[in-house]
Formats: C-alpha cells, sequence, structure tokens
C-alpha cells in the first residue's frame, strides 16, 4: 500500500510483565519494566528534564505522514507526497504523542504519566530546556514555549527551522540532544534530503542529501551542519569529555565518532540515491569506528557509560542497542590516533523475545541506563510501509547493577548555582551535564570566580564542565583562553580551540598560541580539532595552521587527521590558489612524509582534475616547487590518478614542458605515436613484467588503438599461459567494438573457466553487435542457456534493439516466473521435509554464492559478507534469494550506464571523481568510464544478486546448501 494501513498487521505480542523473563542479563546486573503499553507506544526517543522526569516522544504515527497523498516512491524506500505538510496549530493531525513521566517518591518508578501533546505528525525526539519542548516534528524543528514549566504550553508553536526531508520517515531528522556546549543537536538519516531555512531569517535554504549531523543555537538562532556523512544516524550520544557518537546501520563497527567539520563516508555511493559527492575533491572519507572483532550489522546507537548504578566494571565503556539481534553489547573503547576503536567484551543484555527491539538508550538521572523498545515483530522499513507494523506497542526499560542503590537526588531545578557548580564533580553523567546546562541558562554572575578557579583542576572534571559553563555565560576572556592551551588535560585544551574558533575567527594573539601549540602538540584529538577549527577559519589563518601539522612529521596512519589537514587545504584552492601554493615555498614541508604522502598527491590530482588552464599551470607550478625527485614522483602519482581511465587532453606548454618524459601508459592516454608502438611491443615481448604488461592493457583500454591493439588484447584475454591477464585485458575490449571479439570469445566460452565464463558474458553484454552473436550461440555446444539469468537478460534489454529482442523471446519463451509467494511456500516445504548435509552444500554455495559474497572469510567482495547477518532466520533469508530486488540493501544497487560509443554497462558504483566513475561488475571487475563518455547514469532498480541462483538444484541440493548457508561456524572436512 501506499498509504497508512486501517488494519495493520501486528505480529505477535508478548504482554506487559510477560517479556521480563525472556530478558536475560549478566549475573551483576538486573533489569526492569519502567513503561508499557498503553501508558506509552512506538518510544524512539526519550531525554529527561532538570527535574529528572522522564519526556517520551512516542513516534506512533510512522511511518505514514498524516494528511498527505504519496504521489510515488523508489526503491530505496523514499516517497514523494502531494504537499509539504504544515506546522502545528494548522498541521494534519497525527498519532503522535509527547508523554513526560516522574518518579514521585524516588523508587525509581514512574507513578504520574501525562500526555503533554497528541495528535502530532511525525515527531520523533523531544527535549526540554532554555524556558520549554524542543520537538523534531518533521520537516520542523518546533519549540513550544513553557515559561512557569506547568507543562502546558504558553501559546503556539514556534517554527525555529523548516526544511527538513520526509521522504523517508525511518531516515528523518531525528535524536535530538543538548550538546556541552548549550547547541541542540541532531541528525538526518541516508534517505532524506533536507532544505533547512530559519523562518524569517533566511531567504536561500542550506541543502543536504543524506546523513549528516546538525546543530542549532538556542541564544542566537544559528543553524550549521556539524558533519556530513555518516551511517543512516537515528540518535546521537555526547560521552563525558563531548564526544560525539552515532549507531549505524552497516555492519563491522559500533558507530561512527564525529569531529567537527569532518566529511564522512556516506552509506552507499549510488548515484541515483545521493547524486554528485557535495565536495568532488575530497579525495577521501573519515570512516566509521574500527573494531578489533567481527560486528554483524547492526548497532543502532551507543553510549560512554558514565552511570554509578551499574557495576564498576562496566564504567566507561562503550554500550551498543542492536535491534535486529534483540541484545546489548559492551564494548572497551581505546584511542586510535585522533578517533577510536573498540574491542566488544560481552553482551550485557539479551533475549529470546523476537519483539524486543532497542532504539535508543541514554545514562540517566538515577544513574542506571534507561532503553527504549520499539515493540515489533517486524523492524525492517520496507516490512513497515507494507503495514506490518504494530503502532500501539512500546516498553521503557532499566538497566542497573544487582543490588545497586539508584541515586535520589534527581531534581536539580531546586538547587542553588552554589549547589549545582558542587555537582560538576558528580559521578553520574547526567548531573554533571544537566548542572552545566542550568548553570548556564540561570548566567548567575555569583559563580564566576569559583568556575574559574575550577578551571585549574587538573583533572577532565570538572574542569570541562566549568570552560563548558564559562563558555555559555560569555566569560571566557582570551586571556583565560591562552592560558588553556596549556592544560594538562588533553580535551580541555582541544575544546579551549574549538570554541575560539566557533565563529569563525581568532584573535591575533590567540591565533598565535594555537598555532605554537600546532608544532608541538602531542594530543592527536588535538590536533585533529586544531584541523577542524582550521576549515572553519579564513584563508590566512586556516592555511597557517594545516601547514604546522602537515610538516610534523607523526600521524601518517591517523584515521582523520590526513584527510581533515588535506580538506582545509582543497577548500582554499579555488579561490585562493595562489596562497596556497605560497605555502609550498619552503623547503621544509617538502621534506615532510606527511605532505608527500597525503597532500602533494592530491594537490596535483585537485588542480590537474579541475582541469582549467589556470589550475593546469597550478599544476606546473608544482612541478617547478618540488625540490627532488621524491617530491617529483609523489606529484606525478596524483597526476596519473587525475587522468587514470580517460584520455589525456591537450595540456598547456608550460606544463608539458614540466611534465618531461612520463611513464608508458600515460603516454599512451595521450595517444603519443611512439608511445603505442612501444605498447604493442611490451604487450608481445614474454620478457615483460605482468604489472607493466598490466599497466599497459590498461592504458590501451582508454585510448582506442589499432585493430592491432585489439587482436593483441583479445590474444591475452583467452591466452591459458597468461591468466593473470585474461580478466584485464577483457575489461580493455570494452573500450573496442569489432564483431570479431565476440566470435572470438563465444568460441573459447566452452573452454574457459566458471570466472571467466562470467567476464565473457559481462562483455558481450555490452554491445549490440556482440550480444546478438551471443544469444545466436546458444546451444548444447557453445553456451547454454541455462547460464542466461533474470538480470542478464534484463541487461540484454537495455540495448533497445529489436534484433535482440527477437532473440530472447525466441530462445526464453517461458521467462516469466511463477510468482515469489508460490516459490517461497514450495522451498518451505522442501526444505522442512528433512535435514541437508551442510558438507555437500559447502560446494555448491562455492559455485554459485562465492565469486559475490564472503562466507566464514572466504569469498568475493562484490555483494555483502554473508558471515554475520541473521542467517538463521529462514523466512527473511528465502525473500533475499528468491526475490533480491524486493529490498536492496544500501550500497549494492545495480546501476545502468549508457555511453556514446554504444554501450550497455550495469554493475555498482565503487567509486566517482569529477571527471570518471568506476562501476563494478556481476564478475568483480571494475571498469573507468570517463564522465564525457556517459549519456545516461541511473539506478536499475535490481539488486546486484542475480535471480535464479537456485535453478537446477533438485530437492536434496537445496537442503544441502542452505544447511551450510546457515551453520554458525565454520566446518571442517
Amino acid at each position: 500500500p501506499l498509504a497508512r494501513t486501517i488494519d495493520p498487521i501486528r505480529g505477535r505480542q508478548i504482554p506487559p510483565g510477560e517479556d521480563l523473563p525472556l530478558l536475560k542479563t549478566d549475573d551483576d546486573l538486573a533489569v526492569e519494566a519502567l513503561l508499557s503499553e498503553p501508558e506509552i507506544a512506538q518510544p524512539t526517543h526519550f531525554s529527561f528534564d532538570v527535574r529528572g522526569r522522564l519526556w517520551v516522544a512516542q513516534y506512533r504515527q510512522y511511518p505514514y505522514p498524516s494528511g498527505l497523498e504519496m504521489t510515488g516512491r523508489d526503491q530505496y524506500y523514499r516517497s514523494k507526497y502531494n504537499r509539504v505538510p504544515p506546522a502545528p496549530p494548522n498541521h494534519d493531525r497525527g498519532a503522535d504523542i509527547i508523554s513526560v513521566h516522574e518518579d514521585l517518591d524516588g523508587d525509581g518508578n514512574y507513578e504520574t504519566s501525562k500526555n503533554v501533546l497528541e495528535g502530532l505528525n511525525m515527531a520523533n525526539s523531544v527535549v526540554r530546556g532554555w524556558g520549554g519542548l524542543w520537538i523534531m516534528h518533521t520537516p520542523y524543528l518546533l519549540f513550544y514555549r513553557d515559561e512557569n514549566g506547568d507543562d502546558i504550553p504558553d501559546g503556539n508553536p514556534e517554527i525555529r527551522l523548516a526544511g527538513f526531508g520526509l521522504e523517508d520517515t525511518h531516515s528523518v531528522a531525528n535524536g535530538l540532544t543538548w550538546g556541552p556546549d548549550g547547541w541542540l543537536y541532531g541528525g538526518q538519516g541516508s534517505t532524506t534530503t533536507s532544505r533547512v531555512t530559519r523562518p524569517g531569517f533566511d531567504d536561500l535554504p542550506i541543502y543536504n542529501e543524506g546523513p549528516i549531523v546538525w546543530r542549532y543555537h538556542p541564544p542566537t538562532k544559528k543553524f550549521e551542519v556539524f558533519a556530513d556523512g555518516g551511517g543512516n544516524i537515528f540518535g546521537l550520544s555526547f560521552d563525558a569529555e563531548g564526544r560525539l557518537f552515532s549507531g549505524h546501520n552497516g555492519s563491522e563497527t559500533r558507530g561512527f565518532h564525529f569531529v567537527q567539520n569532518g566529511q564522512y563516508l556516506k552509506q552507499g555511493k549510488n548515484p541515483g540515491k545521493f547524486g554528485p559527492p557535495p565536495n568532488p575533491f575530497a579525495f577521501g572519507e573519515l570512516s566509521m569506528m574500527e573494531s578489533t572483532n567481527p560486528i554483524p550489522r547492526f548497532s543502532h546507537l551507543g553510549i560512554y557509560v558514565d552511570a554509578p548504578a551499574l557495576p564498576a566494571r562496566l564504567q566507561g565503556t562503550f554500550l551498543s542497542i542492536d535491534p535486529l539481534h534483540h541484545y546489548l553489547i559492551t564494548s572497551s573503547r581505546s584511542a586510535l590516533g585522533s578517533t577510536f576503536k573498540t574491542s566488544d567484551m560481552g553482551f550485557p543484555l539479551r533475549s529470546k523475545d523476537l519483539t524486543f527491539r532497542p532504539v535508543y538508550l541514554a545514562n540517566a538521572p538515577c544513574g542506571g541506563v534507561v532503553i527504549s523498545d520499539f515493540r515489533e515483530q517486524y523492524i525492517a522499513h520496507g516490512q513497515n510501509y507494507q503495514g506490518q507494523i504494530d503502532p500501539d506497542s512500546g516498553r521503557i526499560y532499566r538497566l542497573r547493577g544487582e543490588g545497586k542503590v539508584l541515586i535520589q537526588d534527581r531534581n536539580l531545578e531546586v538547587k542553588t548555582s552554589q549547589e549545582l557548580v558542587m555537582l560538576l564533580n558528580h559521578d553520574n553523567l547526567w548531573h554533571r551535564q544537566t548542572a552545566v546546562r542550568l548553570l548556564a541558562q540561570r548566567a548567575d554572575p555569583a559563580i564566576i570566580t569559583e568556575l574559574k578557579n575550577l578551571l585549574n583542576q587538573k583533572s577532565p572534571h570538572p574542569a570541562l564542565e566549568a570552560l563548558w559553563t564559562l563558555h555559555q555565560m560569555g566569560e571566557l576572556e582570551p586571556k583565560i583562553s591562552i592560558q588553556l592551551l596549556a592544560h594538562p588535560v588533553p580535551m580541555v585544551r582541544a575544546w579551549i580551540i574549538r570554541l575560539s574558533g566557533d565563529d569563525g575567527k581568532l584573535e591575533p594573539e590567540l591565533f598565535n598560541q594555537i598555532q605554537k601549540l600546532a608544532k608541538r602538540e602531542t594530543n592527536a584529538e588535538v590536533q585533529c580539532q586544531i584541523l577542524s577549527t582550521a576549515s572553519r577559519l579564513e584563508y590566512q589563518q586556516g592555511l597557517a595552521l594545516a601547514k604546522e601539522i602537515i610538516e610534523r612529521p607523526d600521524h601518517l596512519r591517523d584515521p582523520f587527521i590526513p584527510l581533515m589537514a588535506w580538506h582545509v587545504v582543497e577548500a582554499h584552492c579555488n579561490d585562493q590558489a595562489a596562497a596556497v601554493l605560497e605555502t609550498l615555498n619552503e623547503l621544509e614541508i617538502w621534506a615532510s612524509p606527511f605532505f608527500l604522502n597525503h597532500i602533494a598527491p592530491r594537490l596535483m590530482r585537485r588542480f590537474a582534475e579541475a582541469g582549467s588552464r589556470s589550475n593546469l599551470l597550478c599544476c606546473a607550478r608544482l612541478l617547478e616547487l618540488a625540490p627532488d625527485l621524491t617530491a617529483r614522483a609523489a606529484l606525478m602519482r596524483g597526476f596519473e590518478k587525475a587522468f587514470e581511465g580517460r584520455i589525456i587532453p591537450p595540456l598547456p606548454d608550460e606544463l608539458n614542458s614540466r611534465l618531461g618524459r612520463p611513464s608508458l601508459s600515460m603516454r599512451i592516454r595521450r595517444g603519443e605515436a611512439q608511445a603505442l608502438e612501444e605498447g604493442i611491443n611490451q604487450l608481445s615481448n614474454s620478457q615483460t613484467t605482468s604489472e607493466d604488461q598490466i599497466a599497459v592493457i590498461r592504458a590501451f583500454g582508454t585510448y582506442q588503438g589499432t585493430a592491432e591493439v585489439w587482436k593483441k588484447l583479445l590474444a591475452l584475454a583467452i591466452s591459458a599461459d597468461l591468466p593473470s591477464l585474461n580478466r584485464d585485458a577483457m575489461i580493455a575490449l570494452q573500450n573496442y567494438d569489432d564483431k570479431e571479439i565476440g566470435i572470438t570469445l563465444v568460441n573459447f566460452y566452452p573452454k574457459s573457466s566458471s570466472a571467466l565464463q562470467a567476464a565473457i558474458l559481462n562483455l558481450l553484454s555490452s554491445r549490440s553487435v556482440w550480444a546478438i552473436t551471443l544469444l545466436e550461440a546458444i546451444g548444447p555446444k557453445k553456451i547454454p542457456s541455462s547460464d542466461f539469468d533474470q538480470d542478464l537478460l534484463a541487461r540484454l534489454s537495455l540495448h533497445g534493439d529489436s534484433q535482440i529482442n527477437d532473440l530472447v523471446h525466441e530462445k526464453f519463451p517461458d521467462v516469466e516466473e511463477k510468482t515469489p509467494t508460490l516459490r517461497l511456500h514450495a522451498l518451505e516445504k522442501i526444505l522442512s521435509a528433512q535435514p541437508g548435509d551442510p558438507y555437500a552444500g559447502e560446494s555448491i554455495f562455492t559455485e554459485r554464492c562465492a565469486s559475490c559474497h564472503k562466507l566464514f572469510f572466504k569469498g568475493g567482495e562484490v555483494g555483502p559478507d554473508l558471515t554475520r547477518y541473521q542467517r538463521d532466520d529462514l523466512s527473511t533469508m528465502l525473500v533475499s534469494i528468491l526475490e533480491p530486488n524486493a529490498e536492496i540493501r544500501e550500497g549494492y544497487e545495480n546501476v545502468v550506464v549508457t555511453t556514446n560509443d554504444k554501450r550497455v554497462l550495469s554493475g555498482f558504483l565503487s567509486d566517482e571523481d569529477t571527471n570518471s566513475i568506476v562501476l563494478r561488475g556481476f564478475d568483480g571487475a571494475d571498469i573507468t568510464i570517463p564522465r564525457k563518455n556517459i549519456i545516461s547514469l541511473k539506478p536499475a532498480g535490481r539488486s546486484l544478486m542475480p535471480s535464479g541462483l537456485l535453478n537446477g538444484l533438485d530437492d536434496a541440493a537445496l537442503r544441502n546448501f542452505f544447511a551450510y548457508l546457515r551453520i554458525s561456524q565454520p566446518i571442517t572436512k
């Protein structure tokens, strides 16, 4: 359906009270039920006010917004609606509720529940502060003023922000949380697009596609993107020292650690999903946290545990929730340069209840950790959109130490300013963070001196809390800021740099001191923050700070610092290229391994890819500045990368004279006659190394040579003596169109390996002249019809050639399949009849799946690694195999490219830049296509996984295959 279901398919549900025995904890832990339906339902977010009360956002309207007509939806579940919904009070009344719950007697239970706001429409998170309620009511950030705190809004809501995307309601703006700096932070998921304005202030919107972290400053009404990219963000958390984290709905990580102005990996790179990269010259993105152990999909959100009612062993660990596997995970968190890596330690809370779906958690006023449970048998958004959802269920639990006493003192509103200052060193994170917020909003001048004295503390707490409070009160003079640059706590140094540069400028003396600090600072997080701040400054200050970091010999392999430094430099390459080049006049920077490894190649590539005469002259200037062969080689790596996969255009004389004699492969791509002859000779010379041969083959795949060239490539493609060159030669042949290529490969097909057969099918399906030859060769002695799956037939039809279409219908008259439901039921019956043999099933997996998928660390990397997928869920797995296009995992969508030389190519987009894309085909091979050769690039609406995977398997083979696919550990003979 394309609308809310009147009678949803609710799935199984266990009544409140009966669920607790199914929740298992470690021996030193206890779990307690706090709230359940009917008081609450669909709790996607909660927060605590200064009185310790619990505020819950009940996202009952999900997934369909009220009052809107859906006019379309793509394969990523991005919907189009007939209009933008109005904001309250003139909104379309929905089912969402904002409620508040209070523990009156301090026993840890919530005796009172009150619905403060009802009938909201896409309200998924709520926090209280600055005299009212802040609600993420997509597409609006609303502020309900409530100055007297009676929980009755003083009037209609104020629209503080508008324009957040509503395309996919499981990816909307979400996760409101107060930062220690006084900003209100929020996230945006992967499948929405925002055009954010501040009504009454902005004429032009701030545009963002996909995941971001954003923030809003209530006192000044400023809005900005804090970090670009991430996973499908749905929830944010700050640790005790003010670092920001989110979860990720992928695998192999516990989440993202966000630094200010970081440009992060976005989930998937499909052009039909995110469009072109926001910065085509980023040349890399910050990634998620690493893990020392395999991690299944997915960790929805994680928090830093700082809650004294939990055992000491859990303090300082990273606690994550996994709604797919019905458990919580505790991990140690250790520094990895300027970011972190995790190591899983255990599962402190797990459930056999399939409807237990933890979606949010937080350190609580009581000293425990509170967890919200979305309470669904069906958690995938695809299923939710189809009406498989229970909008009336939801639970909230508390995790605490067995026998631990809960904190009773939770109402901070009644405390004096002096008492709040005493709480800045409390052993509960919530008390410290809330005291900072209250003190900042009160701005009591009587405590300023005491707060300044606390800055001298040599421990993080309360020094950080005092810093955050004084900053929000406007009481940090430049003299104090300079003194804090020498503070013994690294995060105090990092935060004073961050807070000082938030406005985009530094006072001269403070800038000078930060520049000196950049030379000597040993802490990677502080260095990273210097670069974050540099990215916000004018070019004079920004480039000067970046230069100090770049000249340092350390952090060559840091996960963040090299890219952060590059992004500072690149930001000024367009408008201040002369200033960028001026920073390279000194020999010291050319002696830096950091510069030669991370900056020089990117800088050369950036100017070369930009491609204008002025940019190419910058390339010439870089070569002129290079003091030695090592520096020149670093620049040339970037130059060759800029023209990888495409012909090199005519270059300015100034650049040609500086280039000298480049590599053979580059000269071939420039079309030099002598180089073409040398290349042909190298391909014929048995003394040429395979590495050099591959470089020449790839160059000829870019620059279309003579018939002599393609005949040489064709010979290498079918050579039994040089199997390492077969695939590269096959890819290079994409650039030629002679009919003889198709005839030769069709004749070679029966003698080739299965991997090479896949490459042949991929190649021959790309051009209509070869596709006709391919289809005419179907028969028992050449190419069996069983080798043509649904996806190959779909690719052939994309040519729009009547002769091809006629041959497809002639050779495959029964191309239509049985309905998915009938096939699913038939297969379930076969598999339930008797057990299979996993040993026999392994060979079937190797033959049919291992070229694309890994299982137990063996296999290909075209599709997802299956080792950590939920392979014990047979019904979900059957749908994925029988109907791979029903719901496509992000990052594995099939795209179709049509080129101006009449090729039709398909695969998934593995990389792209401003001049070319890299397409990974069904055979696992990468093809680089210049953008100028592309006529169209669009999603195919099909998964990379082929249909018909189980074709040809009898009942016993099917049982064996699934027996192997579902085993939990590798088998040994």
